[in-house]
């Protein structure tokens, strides 16, 4: 049996990393507080880049020895790597996405409208789904409909049920606050995209882009490695209010200012 903290968890993060998001872009539509068109651009962007190509990529890299070797032997490259790579696709799609998607879309509303799509999309489909997928297999459990589906596979019912039975609640409700962090350094980035395509300066902004994603990413990576989750969490949601403070200023100063195609 799963515990019921844990069935509760499952169903508070599936809550906000799939039904929230989506009712508040429903909100904000409404209100004209954002921009369709960028909006969509921005979920396609994270799509493309990580779904349909960073991901399949290092799947297939992890299936090759001498990747796995050099991941072994040299761990602390590979995790630089592997933050940076997240980065240079991301960046890339969102820069692409602006500058030749977004043509006379390059507002401050329209850039955040752009980082919240990207941002709401990877909260979604990489964390939204699995607590979903993660609930529906508690209920099942509890219920014994999940053992009745799975007869002559009693060894993997028993790996699934203590998986999910030994699952820290504090885990999946961080796991919240990080896509909060995430969401919001995706703001951000976008913002700093924009107004590089804005100034001319496409390739500049580009790169502090993806300094700055790497940067948090390894600031991720490592914190977990070699710190607790506490700390990691701490950190991230710090970064992401950074973040959103950079944002909030753009906003006050007006520092993008539409640009017609």
């Amino acid at each position: 049996m799963i515990p019921t903290e844990i069935l509760i968890a499952f169903g508070i993060s599936s809550f906000f990393t799939v039904l929230f998001p989506l009712l508040l872009l429903v909100l904000l539509a409404i209100r004209r507080a954002i921009s369709l068109r960028p909006l969509f651009i921005g979920v396609l962007a994270f799509f493309v880049s990580q779904i349909l190509l960073r991901i399949p990529l290092l799947s297939i890299l992890s299936t090759q020895g001498w990747f796995l070797t050099f991941a072994q032997q040299q761990m602390l490259l590979y995790l630089i790597l592997l933050s940076a790579s997240a980065g240079l696709f991301e960046e890339s799609a969102r820069l692409l996405g602006a500058k030749c998607f977004c043509k006379g879309r390059r507002s401050y509303r329209d850039a955040v409208s752009f980082g919240l799509g990207h941002g709401l999309c990877e909260v979604v489909l990489l964390v939204g789904l699995s607590s979903i997928g993660n609930l529906l297999y508690c209920v099942m459990i509890n219920s014994g409909s999940l053992g009745a589906a799975a007869s002559g596979s009693a060894e993997m019912l028993q790996q699934i049920t203590a998986a999910l039975a030994s699952v820290s609640t504090a885990s999946i409700y961080l796991g919240i606050v990080e896509r909060i962090s995430a969401v919001l350094f995706h703001v951000f980035a976008s913002v700093l995209i924009f107004y590089g395509v804005n100034r001319g300066h496409s390739f500049r902004y580009w790169l502090f882009a993806l300094l700055a994603h790497t940067a948090f990413n390894v600031a991720a990576t490592f914190l977990v490695q070699y710190s607790n989750i506490w700390i990691c969490e701490g950190v991230l949601l710090l970064l992401g209010l950074l973040s959103l403070a950079y944002v909030l200023h753009v906003r006050k100063v007006n520092e993008i200012q539409k640009i017609a195609s």
